[in-house]
């Protein structure tokens, strides 16, 4: 790897860490460039703003789930053996790559920046692999076949009903354990008993 590059990565990790500690306003490009071991020169060379910067953070997050996630549909395998097994990755990608806080971050942002969330909103947290799979489910048969974003976002709804909004909102700790065992099954119940054909 080269320099260059070496120096990029370290001021995103160094970036990461700094928006989740202390917010997109308060965030400090002084301590960013400290923590990453780069020059503020160095830093405006790679990225123009902290806006700049915080957008790249989150990108690379995505296109990192996006090159990674791609869930297969199994005619032979139960369907919900395989949305149950879905939802845990989902739950994975959400508690351990975004992590709870700094998806509280990009919320406050979202909201305080209304033209940040309209650019970006379509890209982060990408339901391009959840939908993929319930196309390849509906080809099959095994679900009702309606419009694949209607049942996408139906998904989505529950999914972040349990494991998001109320951690976001500090309205509940992130699920550990026996609790994420039961959110995933609700999730998972819930959604196949409206739209599972019954062979």
């Amino acid at each position: 790897m080269k320099q260059t590059e070496r120096k990029h990565l370290a001021i995103i990790a160094a970036a990461k860490a700094e928006f989740i500690e202390h917010g997109f306003i308060a965030a400090n490009m002084d301590r960013i460039s400290q923590v990453a071991e780069v020059s503020k020169r160095t830093l405006y060379r790679h990225f123009d703003n902290k806006e700049a910067l915080f957008i790249s953070v989150l990108k690379i997050i995505q296109d990192s789930v996006n090159e990674n996630v791609q869930y297969h549909f199994d005619p032979q395998t139960p369907l919900k053996t395989q949305l149950i097994e879905i939802t845990r990755r989902e739950v994975d990608i959400l508690y351990h790559t975004y992590g709870i806080s700094l998806s509280r971050i990009i919320v406050m942002e979202f909201i305080r920046q209304p033209d940040l969330a309209k650019s970006l909103v379509k890209d982060l947290y990408s339901t391009n692999a959840i939908a993929d799979w319930f196309k390849l489910a509906i080809k099959e048969k095994a679900i009702v076949d309606k419009d694949v974003a209607l049942l996408t976002n139906i998904y989505m709804s529950l999914f972040q009903g349990l494991f998001f909004w109320p951690q976001v909102m500090e309205l509940a700790p992130p699920c550990e354990g026996m609790q994420v065992d039961e959110n995933i099954n609700t999730v998972v119940d819930v959604f196949l008993n409206s739209f599972a054909i019954t062979k």
